[in-house]
């Protein structure tokens, strides 16, 4: 059946249509949108075709969403709401692989509404909201990664601002404009390597707070000054009281005795810490006590 035989009342998607039937009555769709959503009833041959050849620049699949649909599928629990499955302009889904995945999972049709015509620009809006992390956008943003990335810029600004909780409340959209408007990308896959390669030598420090320091103090031209105290890190070198072996100290003493350490206090020990490094230095007890007040050290 050719695109240009299609009347609007066969433009519809169901499984009582031949599969040809139901790919071409889709290209329609996606090529001459509809200005309302469309009552379609997607089967696991169709699912499987737009997973395998429309699904590009997607956010992660959520393994947990997936078997929470498939079971509803399998079980008949499955309702029409106004979710819907999203296509955008430039012919690629924009919204909807979890369900589809369940779909093919559980053998089994399911109806919902479905929109075409979305602009992919306007998309990545979208993907701000609260249900998705900074991590899916920019994950469907293509950067590589993003989760880590993500975490990263958190820390950056969280850094920058001096306020330790500030990363647990950036938004979505926040990340993105500082990812895409005074990030250097390049520096952040840099610092990530770099971060990642410390915190396998020196376990107990999360990759976060390592990876915005490197960043931080890189971009202000302390890359080989934060590199050497990074090694010290990754070694166990130098005196009792230089700040990176004395950070350590602190760390492994506190793990030993089964203290708790939040992400706030690893990171401003560890901005304390370099603070005192790069100024020549001592640490001093003082420096690695940390109360909820504590704001972060400038880098």
């Amino acid at each position: 059946m050719g695109l240009t035989s299609l009347t609007s009342k066969q433009r519809e998607i169901s499984t009582k249509l031949s599969f040809e039937e139901q790919i071409d009555n889709l290209k329609s769709l996606i090529k001459n949108s509809p200005q309302n959503s469309r009552v379609c009833e997607f089967g696991p041959e169709l699912a499987e075709y737009i997973l395998s050849n429309l699904n590009v620049n997607n956010r992660p699949r959520k393994v947990k969403k997936i078997i929470q649909y498939r079971r509803d599928m399998q079980n008949r629990n499955w309702s029409l709401t106004g979710e819907t499955i999203k296509f955008g302009t430039d012919g690629f889904l924009k919204d909807g692989q979890n369900r589809l995945a369940a779909c093919i999972q559980a053998q089994t049709p399911f109806t919902t509404h479905a929109i075409f015509g979305i602009d992919p620009a306007t998309f990545h809006h979208m993907d701000t909201g609260k249900n998705r992390g900074a991590d899916d956008v920019l994950a469907i943003m293509g950067v590589k990664n993003h989760a880590k990335i993500a975490m990263g810029i958190k820390y950056i600004t969280a850094y920058e601002a001096g306020n330790p909780s500030l990363k647990n409340t950036l938004s979505n959209q926040a990340v993105k404009d500082a990812y895409l408007n005074r990030m250097n990308t390049q520096l952040l896959q840099d610092s990530l390597a770099y971060a990642r390669r410390v915190n396998r030598m020196a376990v107990n420090i999360p990759v976060g707070p390592l990876m915005a320091v490197h960043y931080l103090a890189s971009s202000r031209g302390k890359r080989e000054v934060v590199e050497r105290f990074y090694e010290i890190l990754m070694t166990g070198n130098g005196t009792a009281k230089s700040p990176a072996r004395f950070l350590l100290t602190t760390i492994n003493k506190l793990v030993s005795e089964r203290q708790a350490i939040t992400t706030e206090q690893y990171s401003i020990m560890l901005g304390r810490s370099w603070y005192n490094f790069k100024n020549g230095k001592s640490s001093t007890k003082a420096d690695m006590h940390v109360t909820k007040d504590d704001r972060m050290m400038e880098i």
